[in-house]
């Protein structure tokens, strides 16, 4: 089995690294949940492992990966194909702004315009890979802004 990543992330400095590990991971409407009763956010994505690819011009891998968000007050979406489950989205990235009271939003940046904003009462995340990774040549290729 490949050694992933476990990453977690306890302050907005910290989600700078998480949204590096994610870039390029593809998700979708049907792996996403949020439950305001337990205040959790999670999705799981298909995650460019960038920490194996520098200097392998042939690939690259891809490995399953859960993104678990804790203490999280709402949840808002823009650009949201929620009628689709199925429907493919890119990561692009993760940004972080934090408030005055110690609480944070967390922007989750696709391809296409899509966003979802988790307001939430601290930063809480965790990343885990899971499974065995694949081999994919296609990479991301991102242009002006894309």
């Amino acid at each position: 089995m490949d050694e992933g990543l476990k990453l977690s992330a306890l302050a907005a400095e910290d989600m700078d690294i998480l949204s590096a590990a994610c870039v390029g991971a593809i998700t979708s409407p049907g792996e996403m949940s949020y439950s305001s009763v337990s205040r959790q956010f999670t999705f799981t994505a298909s995650r460019l492992m960038w920490e194996k690819q520098a200097g392998n011009s042939s690939g690259a891998n891809r490995i399953r990966s859960g993104l678990f968000f804790g203490d999280v007050l709402s949840v808002k979406s823009m650009g949201f194909p929620q009628s689709a489950s199925t429907t493919a989205i890119e990561l692009l990235s993760m940004t972080t702004t934090t408030e005055e009271d110690g609480g944070a939003n967390i922007n989750l940046n696709f391809a296409g315009g899509v966003t979802l904003s988790l307001n939430v009462e601290c930063v809480n995340a965790v990343l885990t890979d899971v499974g065995k990774s694949w081999h994919t040549d296609k990479l991301p290729n991102y242009e002006d802004g894309e």
